[in-house]
């Protein structure tokens, strides 16, 4: 149980800084942002792995509510 816990609050923190990470890419250079989308397309990325972290976040905060509250 502290496991999942713990494995709980290491996803919330990795989805935190992803979601701070998306709203300071307007403050890096345009030229820059250019260059590395052009390559890499950091913005659909970005977007994208918040959306999966986020998702597996909340599956792993239910799982773990659903083990506390049941006692299993």
């Amino acid at each position: 149980m502290d496991q999942l816990l713990f494995a709980c609050i290491v996803f919330t923190a990795f989805d935190l800084f992803l979601i701070i990470y998306a709203f300071t890419l307007p403050l890096y250079p345009t030229s820059w942002r250019k260059k590395v989308n052009k390559k890499h397309n950091n913005d659909t990325a970005t977007g994208i792995t918040i959306l999966f972290v986020t998702l597996a976040c909340c599956i792993s905060w239910i799982i773990y509510f659903f083990f506390l509250i049941f006692h299993l």
